[in-house]
């Protein structure tokens, strides 16, 4: 079973769309959808991010999901 990242599952808690945060966060939907991706963004971005969500989803829940790895099948 697949994990949501934090936006999604707080934006399926409240019915905040993702486009509504990214507005929320000064920023496109496509850059929110490229930092849940885990793309290279600012510290400050973080931060506005988890501002529009009101502080419930926390910029160590950005980081710890943007370095998150799936694991490989084959790994040696």
């Amino acid at each position: 079973m697949a994990i949501d990242h934090p936006l999604v599952e707080f934006s399926k808690r409240t019915g905040k769309s993702i486009t509504a945060i990214a507005k929320d966060a000064g920023c496109s939907r496509m850059t929110l959808y490229r930092v849940m991706s885990g793309d290279n963004t600012t510290r400050d971005q973080l931060q506005r991010i988890s501002a529009a969500t009101d502080g419930e989803v926390k910029v160590t829940d950005l980081l710890t999901e943007a370095r998150a790895v799936p694991a490989q099948e084959n790994a040696v």
